[in-house]
Order: C-alpha cells, then sequence, then structure tokens
C-alpha cells in the first residue's frame, strides 16, 4: 500500500508498477495533502483498486462530510486514522477502517473494534509493539491485516527483506525533485520494486 499520491502520473506509475491500495492524505497539515477536486478525478481513474483516506485529528463532522462527498466512488473506501482518539470516535462512523499503531493509544480496545480491519505497525514504534505479545494475538486471532509501515522507501527496503509481511510506505522527498513533484522515472526504477512479484501485496 502507497500513501500520499496526489497526481495522476504518480498513480499510473504505482499502478503499472502493481500497487492496487493507495492511500489519499487528507490530512490538513501533510505535504500529501491532496485537495478534494483532484481526489475525484483520481477516483474516476480507478476501478479493481482499494484506497485508505487517512485522517488526524479531525472532528467527526469533517470526516463524515468527505464520506458524503464521496458516496459515489467506484471503488471501495476505508478510513485510515493515524491518531489516538476514543474507540468511540472511530465506530462512530460505521465504516470499515485501519488505524496507525501508537503505545500511547487505546489498542487493545481499538483492535478489538468490529469495524477495524487493518493495523498498520510503523518502524518507530517497533521496539513497542515487538514487545506486546497480546497485540499479535489480537491480530491474529481477528486475522485483521497487518502492514509495516515506512516513512520513506529506504526504510521500505529494509523492511521488504523480511519475507511474508504486507508493507505500507508514504511517498515523500525520497522521490521529488521539488516540492510536489515526483520523479517518475526514479519512482519506477527504486530497488523496492525489484522483488514486488515475490510479495503477496504491497
Amino acid at each position: 500500500m502507497v500513501h500520499g499520491c496526489y497526481d495522476q502520473d504518480t498513480l499510473r506509475t504505482l499502478s503499472e508498477l502493481g500497487i492496487d491500495t493507495f492511500g489519499f492524505d487528507l490530512r490538513g497539515r501533510s505535504p500529501n495533502l491532496i485537495p478534494f477536486h483532484q481526489l475525484q478525478n483520481l477516483l474516476k481513474t480507478l476501478s479493481t483498486q482499494k484506497v485508505n483516506l487517512i485522517f488526524e485529528n479531525d472532528k467527526e463532522s469533517t470526516v463524515a462530510s468527505f464520506l458524503n462527498m464521496l458516496q459515489a466512488s467506484p471503488v471501495p473506501l476505508t478510513l485510515e486514522f493515524r491518531d489516538q482518539l476514543n474507540l468511540s470516535y472511530y465506530e462512530s462512523f460505521r465504516k470499515p477502517f485501519h488505524w496507525m499503531f501508537n503505545p500511547t493509544g487505546d489498542w487493545k480496545n481499538i483492535l478489538q473494534s468490529p469495524f477495524l480491519t487493518g493495523v498498520l505497525l510503523p518502524l518507530q514504534h517497533r521496539d513497542s509493539y515487538q514487545a506486546l505479545p497480546e497485540l499479535w494475538e489480537i491480530i491474529e486471532k481477528r486475522n485483521l491485516t497487518m502492514y509495516l509501515h515506512a516513512e520513506n522507501f529506504h526504510d521500505a527496503e529494509l523492511l521488504n527483506q523480511q519475507p511474508n509481511i504486507l508493507i505500507s510506505l508514504d511517498l515523500g522527498q525520497d522521490v521529488e525533485t521539488r516540492f510536489r513533484h515526483v520523479d517518475q522515472d526514479l519512482l519506477k526504477n527504486l530497488k523496492l520494486w525489484r522483488t514486488l512479484d515475490e510479495r503477496p501485496s504491497l
């Protein structure tokens, strides 16, 4: 799964590389924030892919408004939360959601939510989640989709050396020639993609 795509060329490149799940960033302070009209245009080009809508500390009304405006999306939409709010907040939308693990969050209850379908485990919190056997038990028992999450392609390449895992990563400056301008040739030729066919998903 690749997060932070904000233009048609990059979406096309990633699709050609075999990426089938995209995260579109709706966090107001994110450098990968996608304008709503652009999001609508990109969704119209998708058919079989899956889409995550990324939020962080947004009001319920804000998230609900986006869901209402995107009712006609041609592909399934999953909410993705990168914050540590109450479980009642996440469940209020009554929609499938992914949650990015944070040791300060109410992870025991969040992982038990019937609406939760996936967990993102950030590399920066690896020491915390590796020391939580109960977390792994819940993930396995509930058959949740689990991603190891990297904030850049260098870290994703390190994660890619581990067998039988799913990786999620954020687009960033390591593939940009200038702010919000992705070098498509650089993106296509990253070492990470060379083993794509060996992985169950990315």
